[in-house]
């Protein structure tokens, strides 16, 4: 409204200027067309606070915005959901420029040192003044965007905490943060004009999202595209998994060089990709905690995280948090867990069409880290209507052979049996009920429907390095050129970040293989048996 009233003030000022050149041509027409003017400088002044004022104007600041603010994003839905494609799709350059303050920058540090000390992470989102998003040559503007580390044994502080140098993170990225709650924010708690000016900002999305992940190659993948490669197989080949996309990310002027972009597996996730009657079920988040997620019912824990209190579960409710009671799962447990368990049975609590296409692609992919191997990294869902488990595949930073700083099968997981009876990552034997119950053995009652799943993957065109490298050009042409980082991290080495289809960034046992290399012998291991 000030801005509007300075607006009006100028404008006249202008004019009455011009109206005393004109004067000298006469004070009678003067005084007639400084009455006039005078008349119409108020109305416009009426108009231009009216306009300040209006509840459309109040809530565009909540859109992103074109950066040359000619044209609004428009809201709506299949404007948004075209935006998403664009924004995932492998042939659009993508980049990210997050513009924040040095005292942000020392706050999300402080947060690392003081839930750190706890054994938790901040769920702390701090400012950023502004992200800057380009896809392709479209350039948008989102302001007041929430930032925070992400990731658990990958998670580091943002500044080294012996030498000071800046570290690269993983984070994660909040576009309806209000930045509001008081236990965190303190004196500093932003205060909104109005609820509906705090709503709008609730319901601010970029591509539909509310946020999105952003995690730099701590792997060294030289191709940079193997776990975008691995997503868009588990989906083609008819598994949920969410889409990942390269991304050149600076901020505050410096490139932090090329790095993975995720959408959330949340309820937007859900609702994408399953019919409405399927929608508005349980979604558990099962990762990595001091117990491993094996499904057995004894050793598991479930709840809804609370980094602040320092509890972490190993089925991290992610729906349905105020009225969920759980039920879903415990008798997804209860059925697991039985002594004799029947075809029946199981196929009452999970799509097992489905469970053996998601552990057949997984077989392929060969994550050490994943449901199989060390009963980490994915999501359960239990859909709607007939309360049946789904399984999503999530962090396959480790695939294809990519075995750099831990390899603990030996050989980047080629020499696994599709039909092995361990955990390759604990050296142990499997007790994962999941697959215990449904795949192996002679008497599986789902064995027949995997090696079905596993011959389609086989023969599919995703183990061939025609569609992998057609892939990897188009990634490279892309992003070679912003590749290396313009400053050196404490956290890693700037000489290893290049494009390359050799995969030998180190010697020794722990050198990541090429994606050719790897092919040839998983599928060597399928045949094999």
């Amino acid at each position: 409204v000030n801005d509007k009233i300075k607006q009006g003030m100028i404008c006249e000022n202008i004019v009455y200027n011009a109206l005393i050149d004109y004067e000298n041509q006469g004070k009678e027409r003067y005084f007639k067309m400084k009455k006039r003017v005078s008349i119409l400088l108020v109305m416009c002044l009426v108009v231009c606070l009216l306009s300040a004022c209006g509840k459309d104007n109040k809530n565009d600041k909540e859109k992103p915005t074109k950066k040359d603010n000619s044209t609004e994003v428009d809201n709506d839905i299949s404007d948004e959901n075209e935006l998403y494609e664009q924004l995932f799709d492998i042939n659009n350059p993508v980049s990210i420029q997050i513009k924040i303050s040095d005292e942000e920058l020392d706050k999300i540090q402080e947060d690392y040192e003081k839930y750190d000390r706890k054994n938790s992470k901040s769920p702390i989102y701090r400012m950023a003044e502004k992200v800057v998003i380009s896809i392709g040559d479209e350039v948008y503007e989102i302001e007041e965007v929430g930032i925070r580390l992400k990731g658990n044994t990958s998670r580091v502080p943002v500044y080294d905490e012996e030498t000071g140098e800046p570290n690269l993170s993983h984070y994660r990225l909040s576009f309806n943060e209000t930045f509001d709650n008081e236990e965190y924010y303190g004196e500093d708690a932003k205060v909104w004009n109005s609820e509906e000016e705090r709503q709008a900002r609730k319901d601010r999305r970029f591509a539909t999202l509310k946020g999105m992940e952003v995690k730099w190659n701590r792997c060294y993948d030289d191709s940079h595209i193997r776990e975008i490669y691995a997503n868009d197989m588990f989906r083609d080949m008819g598994v949920l998994s969410q889409h990942v996309n390269l991304c050149s990310l600076g901020i505050n002027g410096e490139n932090y060089g090329v790095v993975n972009i995720y959408e959330p597996v949340d309820k937007i996730f859900i609702e994408r990709n399953l019919p409405e009657s399927e929608q508005g079920g349980d979604l558990y988040k099962c990762g990595w905690t001091f117990r491993p997620v094996n499904y057995i019912k004894s050793s598991v824990t479930y709840g809804i995280e609370d980094k602040a209190a320092g509890k972490f579960y190993n089925y991290d409710l992610k729906t349905n948090e105020k009225d969920s009671d759980y039920s879903t799962l415990i008798n997804m447990l209860d059925v697991l867990n039985k002594n004799d368990v029947s075809k029946e049975d199981l196929e009452s609590i999970m799509d097992t069409d489905y469970l053996v296409k998601f552990l057949a692609v997984s077989y392929f992919v060969g994550n050490p880290d994943d449901i199989r191997n060390n009963y980490n990294n994915h999501y359960l869902y239990f859909l709607k209507d007939s309360g049946k488990a789904i399984f999503i595949p999530y962090d396959n930073d480790r695939c294809f052979g990519m075995t750099y700083d831990w390899n603990p099968e030996g050989a980047g997981m080629t020499d696994v049996s599709p039909y092995s009876e361990d955990c390759e990552s604990t050296g142990r034997s499997q007790v994962n009920p999941v697959i215990t119950k449904t795949i192996l053995g002679d008497d599986a009652y789902f064995k027949d429907a995997y090696a079905d799943a596993l011959k389609k993957v086989a023969e599919s065109d995703w183990l061939t390095d025609a569609k992998f490298n057609e892939y990897y050009e188009t990634a490279k042409q892309n992003y070679e050129s912003v590749v290396v980082p313009s400053i050196e991290f404490a956290n890693a080495d700037n000489d290893m970040f290049k494009f390359s289809l050799e995969g030998k960034f180190t010697s020794g046992d722990d050198a990541n293989m090429s994606f050719s290399e790897y092919a040839k012998r998983i599928l060597e291991a399928y045949k094999e048996g």
